[in-house]
């Protein structure tokens, strides 16, 4: 067999960039100028993975060859799986055949860029035809656009409503009739049927109420469950639009039970149960609650009982929630422990003569997902490398089957189930074991057939052969490709760096029978921020900001004062994106909060003082010496050291970042540097104060805009963690990923605030 290009040596002398680059390698260039060519995405979440293109360079058409899912939905009524990635959106025919990259969408095949960072999310409706998706007009807001698949057309919905990554930008019916979108703090929803008439209302006339998506879930017949305050409303569709006539007289619904809580949904989230009878309420991301939905919860008429509760750490989130018809719930669960991302189940069945009075956690770990089949009987959980299928009720195992890098599960009937990974996603039957492969995730090793020149390509344990005619991939007991060649008769092939772009570099085409070097395809359409034109001084003892022109870098530091509210988001986030970053932590949050410092320590993270006690050191009832300031910092390394084991690197700031001539002196006599900023996102500035609404309160989306534009190389930018006293309607902590992302898009780098004043020197 003649050598093979193999990914792995590849990429062992390519310097990679943190979620930012797409980098192509291995060109191979066949006799019939047919290109064979590999792209590397650095994706948060996933990490790394590579995707196989095929192109003839004649005419420049791309064809993708594996497609790894980074998301993945099976469409029901139309019976098509569709998988998502940052290179494009793709869909099987009704056989789960045939995968293609949707018309209408962006697709790299189809001539648009590769996205960079956590992808957008999309909401197709259950019938396929429709597409819901964010397009940014800017930094941190976007117009709802729905596309028509049938008729390939664009139409905006609503403009100007936040970005977000972190969850859907609508939610449709069961029946693709409706959907619902949030704008500033408001619930809408949209008529599909109105559309297609030509009459959709005003938005102001398709007002459901205040809230956001986390307040609202479907029934099973369309109905809308909207959680406002402690009460728990059912909307049927046809009360829409009387529902916005009368929103300032009535709320149109019907009251269907109440919670003892009222629900906030920047922390807050409830499942029902599927005979609507029950509702699980999670309060705050870790207390989870059990009611009865009524109505009448003024009087006791008989018993009063005891209802099943689950008090969650604070570092576990759930992550999802198995409800079947017979009253059986398995909680996932998901946390990050001493810096390892952890899992764990928790079972209850709520009716019958098994009924448990509380949670009951199972002894399963190291699970990636769960998936419940459609008639309650199977669960899938998902492992490392396998796959374990359990009867629901009795969670005794029915079989287990080999799959390398499990990362989604989706039943397509009682007993067939979809699993997709890293390497290949089939499909396999339960009862008999019999599987086929839907498509590839990311090729091995691949070439030209030295027989017939077909592509070959080496995935998982198996080889294959790609039939072009029939868009499918099949097995072959070996591999004989030629050596990859980067010449033919009419072309040369050859890699161009690139240095402000999102792609670390491009594929040229030479033609050297005619004349002329092209790219195989366009250059991405944003380019880096430029550097400032010159150098601003950087003061190491007062270290405010890094260099403005040796590296487009900044720092994130997160200010941990007293409430652990996002520091868990916080962390997830940092991991999904494999960042380092920067925390200050003060005495009383110490001492409030001693797991919380651990994780942070655990999670590699570099911790500085916010000195011991968090006051404003203007007020003049207090008298700030040296002496002070010296003792509250050894005060505050004692316990950082107590609490951990480690000691506080030598980085600190004042609350409220408050500086003088003693507290430069105090850093330099006990070689602490002082860490300002440049820029100050007033995500700290509370909804209301002392004296009412604050005049300088900025939404989240408006602190990115405000962050993204006043940036520069070398920024230090803080971050808020927990709730400021009086409250906001939202929080930065949880845009950080959106943060991220932009950051990303203007080619930064995250680093912790050492890095930066090592590069700075």
């Amino acid at each position: 067999m003649k050598r093979i290009v193999t990914l792995l040596l590849v990429f062992l002398s390519v310097p990679l960039f943190l979620c930012a680059e797409v980098t192509f390698s291995g060109p191979d260039l066949s006799e019939d100028n047919r290109l064979l060519f590999n792209a590397t995405a650095d994706s948060p979440v996933y990490g790394e993975y590579d995707s196989l293109f095929l192109s003839n360079v004649e005419d420049r058409t791309i064809d993708q060859l594996t497609v790894f899912p980074e998301s993945l939905h099976y469409l029901k009524e139309p019976g098509l799986l569709q998988f998502r990635n940052r290179f494009g959106v793709f869909r099987t025919d009704e056989e789960l055949k045939n995968l293609k990259p949707i018309e209408g969408f962006n697709a790299f095949s189809n001539g648009d860029s590769v996205q960079t960072g956590k992808i957008q999310p999309l909401q197709e409706s259950p019938d396929g035809r429709f597409l819901l998706y964010l397009a940014p007009t800017s930094s941190a807001f976007a117009d709802l656009v729905m596309i028509d698949l049938r008729d390939d057309r664009n139409y905006v919905v609503s403009r100007k409503l936040e970005r977000r990554l972190d969850g859907p930008a609508a939610k449709w019916s069961e029946n693709s009739k409706f959907f619902i979108y949030e704008k500033g703090g408001t619930l809408y929803y949209y008529s599909i049927e109105q559309f297609r008439e030509d009459r959709v209302p005003a938005e102001q006339f398709r007002s459901i109420g205040d809230g956001k998506l986390p307040n609202i879930a479907w029934g099973r017949q369309n109905e809308l469950y909207y959680l406002a305050g402690p009460l728990i409303y059912q909307i049927r569709s046809a009360e829409f639009f009387t529902r916005t006539l009368y929103s300032e007289l009535l709320n149109i619904g019907t009251i269907v039970g109440k919670v003892p809580f009222d629900f906030d949904p920047n922390f807050d989230s409830f499942w029902m149960s599927p005979d609507y009878r029950y509702i699980l309420f999670n309060k705050g991301g870790r207390n989870i609650f059990l009611y009865y939905l009524g109505t009448d919860d003024y009087r006791s008429d008989g018993d009063t009982k005891t209802l099943p509760y689950l008090f969650l750490p604070r570092n576990t989130r759930v992550k999802k929630v198995l409800w079947s018809d017979d009253g059986y719930i398995t909680l996932f669960t998901g946390s990050i422990v001493e810096g390892e991302k952890k899992s764990a189940l928790f079972r209850l069945k709520l009716e019958g003569s098994d009924s448990q009075d509380s949670f009951v956690r199972t002894n399963d770990t190291g699970i990636q997902d769960i998936a419940l089949s459609p008639d309650g009987n199977y669960a899938a959980l998902l492992k490392e490398d396998r796959v374990i299928i359990r009867r629901y009720r009795s969670w005794r195992d029915l079989v287990s089957f080999y799959h390398p890098g499990p990362l989604h599960a989706i039943w397509k009937d009682g007993d067939e189930i979809i699993i997709s990974g890293e390497v290949y996603t089939e499909m396999r039957n339960i009862i008999t074991d019999a599987a086929r492969t839907i498509a590839f995730s990311q090729p091995e090793a691949y070439g030209f057939a030295e027989e017939d020149g077909c592509v070959q390509m080496e995935a998982g344990r198996g080889r294959y052969t790609y039939l072009p005619d029939e868009n499918r991939w099949t097995s072959i007991s070996s591999m004989d490709v030629k050596e990859p060649s980067q010449a033919s008769e009419s072309y040369r092939i050859y890699l161009e760096q690139l240095h402000t772009y999102s792609y670390r570099n491009i594929i040229m085409v030479r033609n050297i029978t005619g004349y002329g070097t092209k790219p195989l395809f366009d250059y991405p359409p944003k380019r880096y921020e430029p550097f400032p034109s010159e150098e601003e001084p950087v003061d190491f003892v007062n270290f405010s900001h890094g260099s403005r022109v040796r590296r487009r870098e900044v720092s994130l530091v997160f200010n941990a004062v007293d409430s652990v509210e996002g520091l868990t988001e916080i962390l997830n986030i940092l991991d999904e994106y494999d960042l380092r970053a920067t925390f200050f932590v003060n005495g009383e949050f110490i001492r409030r909060n001693p797991g919380a410092v651990n994780e942070i320590a655990d999670s590699g993270h570099e911790v500085g003082s916010l000195f011991y006690a968090y006051f404003n050191m203007t007020d003049a009832n207090f008298r700030v010496t040296k002496d002070f300031i010296k003792g509250g910092l050894a005060r505050n390394e004692d316990a950082y050291y107590s609490a951990t084991g480690n000691e506080l690197s030598l980085l600190w700031h004042a609350p409220y970042y408050f500086i003088n001539t003693e507290i430069i002196e105090v850093s330099q006599e006990m070689n602490y540097s002082y860490v300002g900023r440049d820029v100050d996102p007033l995500d700290w500035v509370p909804r209301t104060g002392k004296g009412g609404a604050s005049a300088v309160y900025l939404s989240a989306a408006e602190i990115i805009e405000r962050v993204v534009n006043q940036k520069k190389p070398g920024s230090i930018i803080p971050v808020r963690v927990g709730k400021p006293f009086g409250g906001r309607e939202d929080y930065l902590f949880q845009k950080l990923d959106l943060l991220l992302n932009n950051l990303i898009a203007d080619g930064y780098s995250v680093v912790p605030v050492s890095t930066l004043m090592e590069h700075a020197k």
